[in-house]
């Protein structure tokens, strides 16, 4: 895979201050307007290197504009940048003193999605030591298919002062995300051919998030707050469909005396269904804000809650939190910082009602008229909370060090089974060293680590035990044993809990600015992980990343700046690979 990127730019800066009447000599104007291009050029597997650029070789021409201007207490301020015609970046931000912060923004980027060829999943069952029985295939019925999702974005901010006395303020905002191109949808056919396809999908999905609020000062240092907020998805895309074939035996391949068997057993075949729908929700939130002294100390507390709800299912979701931020001088040269989180989560548990197994079907008690019904009880039922305290201590005028100690807990009700869920709990130590001398030369680093214990995992497992023919079991009660695997019978064959989340986790970032002259600056840095699981079954898996930068910044004169960098991005991952096959 190769990527060659050339970029020619010309940088020009005007600058101009103009000075209004003697009542009025704080009134200046200030803009600077940036000319260029690029030009880039893709090589291999282009939505890859170009994920987030237009697909084309092509010469872009490139600007950016910024504005400030002030009259009296009324602040102007516009910025632009035109990457190319789908990477777009506007804002408008007003300020009139305190009684009116306005804002507008617009952005607009593009998503180039790559295909999945499918190519894992082809196999075929053995019997006999020869190829027969089940299959599983694949088919790409739009080969060459250009995914790509185009993002737009526009946010409008307010804050109007209603009244001085009591300091109240309205605070309103209104985001509206519209996401229009073209996905991935698959669906799998089951029974004698589990055969997977992929076809294009329409994308036209829109996100209103609406805020509206109240704040005022309780007393001089007591402010209190409320925000309620709305939210909207829904997607106006033509659904997607797919079929589905019709069951038959695996190794009988004409359906002559068995439709009605193998019909038994599905909840749907040899059919049309919608496939990859989009859920159309919902979602209302209240959140109260609470801030002042106490003590010595200052804090700053907040209480939320939100209900979401899909409007094509009935289903909903409802969510409680709590944020109390807290910090305390310890000495006149230290202080404390603390942080506490909770939140409490519960969503529907539906009861699924299938056909029934089999119905009406020969083979006695144990075999025929089976019910698979069940509750779904939702995975994102838990209770999480989290609490940390840092102590930050300047040692003398250069030097500033901290020290923070953490502890978070995850405890899921129902996941992986019901009443049984799994309880996450994480450690956390992290020290940092802040040195400055002067206004020319500036560093920081930190050194963070994480140790935790039953991360979050696959609930059934990933791999089946090989080689095994049955499982010796009675059967629905009746006492009947079989000398084979039924298809539920496969879950008690599964094993190997995987994950992609780390037991333990250390991270490193050091980071140099250094003004040379008044001209010339360097910055140069380095930041890197390295993250492991060694506590499953029979894996180990670990990632590790290392990312050194530099950057040389020039500045001739004040109509002229320069930057030249170079970054490094080093990334190794250990993990595990399924290969989809029958008896694992």
């Amino acid at each position: 895979m190769k990527r060659y990127v050339l970029m020619i730019a010309v940088a020009l800066t005007l600058c101009a201050v103009s000075v209004g009447a003697q009542t009025d000599t704080t009134a200046f104007d200030r803009y600077s307007l940036w000319l260029g291009g690029h030009y880039t050029d893709f090589n291999d597997y282009a939505k890859k290197v170009g994920e987030y650029r237009l697909i084309d070789d092509n010469v872009f021409g490139e600007f950016r504009l910024d504005l400030l201007s002030r009259r009296g207490s009324t602040l102007f301020s516009l910025n632009g940048h035109f990457f190319d015609e789908k990477n777009i970046l506007g804002q408008v931000n007003v300020t009139t003193g305190n009684r009116l912060a306005a804002s507008f923004q617009y952005r607009s980027l593009v998503h180039q999605l790559g295909q999945d060829l499918l190519s894992n999943l082809a196999a075929r069952e053995a019997i006999n030591g020869a190829p027969g029985g089940k299959m599983l295939t694949h088919e790409i019925l739009d080969p060459g298919a250009d995914y790509n999702i185009h993002r737009q974005e526009v946010l409008s901010t307010f804050d109007v002062l209603l009244s001085e006395r009591g300091n109240v303020h309205m605070v309103a905002a209104h985001r509206m995300i519209l996401r229009e191109g073209t996905d991935q949808s698959r669906s799998v056919s089951h029974c004698f051919s589990c055969h997977a396809e992929s076809r294009t999908r329409q994308v036209q999905n829109t996100t209103h998030n609406l805020e509206l609020g109240l704040q005022a000062d309780l007393t001089e240092d007591k402010t209190i707050g409320y925000r309620f907020g709305y939210r909207q998805f829904k997607s106006d895309a033509p659904d997607a469909y797919a079929p589905y074939d019709d069951a038959k035996h695996p190794t009988a391949i004409t359906n002559a005396g068995t439709e009605a068997e193998f019909d038994s057993r599905q909840a749907y075949e040899d059919t049309t269904l919608r496939v990859n729908a989009l859920p159309q929700t919902e979602k209302m939130s209240h959140r109260v804000r609470f801030k002042g002294n106490l003590g010595k100390g200052r804090f700053s507390t907040a209480l939320g809650y939100a209900r979401t709800e899909n409007q094509e299912t009935d289903l909903s979701s409802d969510a409680v939190t709590g944020t109390i931020n807290y910090s305390h001088p310890l000495g006149d040269q230290t202080r404390l910082v603390a942080k506490v989180y909770a939140a409490r989560q519960e969503a529907d548990d539906p009861f699924i009602d299938l056909p029934t197994y089999r119905a009406g079907r020969p083979g006695g008690a144990a075999f025929a008229n089976l019910e698979f019904d069940y509750t779904r009880y939702s995975v994102i039922d838990r209770t999480h909370a989290r609490a940390t305290a840092e102590v930050i201590h300047r040692l003398n005028p250069r030097w500033t060090v901290s020290v923070l100690g953490g502890y978070e807990m995850i405890d899921r009700d129902d996941y992986p089974v019901a009443d049984d869920g799994l309880q996450t709990k994480r450690f956390i130590g992290q020290i940092g060293a802040r040195f400055r001398k002067g206004l020319n030369y500036s560093s920081r680093m930190k050194y963070r680590f994480e140790k935790t214990s039953d991360p979050f995992v696959s609930g059934r497992g990933l791999f089946e035990y090989p080689g095994v023919d049955s499982l010796a079991r009675d059967w629905n009660g009746t006492g009947a044993t079989f000398g084979f695997i039924f298809y539920h019978d496969r879950e008690d064959l599964r094993y190997q809990a995987i994950t992609t989340e780390p037991t333990d986790f250390h991270q490193f970032e050091w980071n140099s600015n250094w003004q040379a002259t008044p001209k010339v600056g360097l910055s140069i840095g380095v930041r890197g992980f390295y993250d492991k699981n060694s506590d499953l079954d029979s894996l180990d898996v670990s990632h590790f990343s290392f990312i050194p930068n530099l950057n040389v910044n020039l500045t001739p004169s004040d109509k002229l700046a320069a930057t030249v960098g170079y970054t490094y991005n080093h990334y190794k991952s250990r993990g595990p690979v399924s290969v989809a096959l029958f008896d694992g």
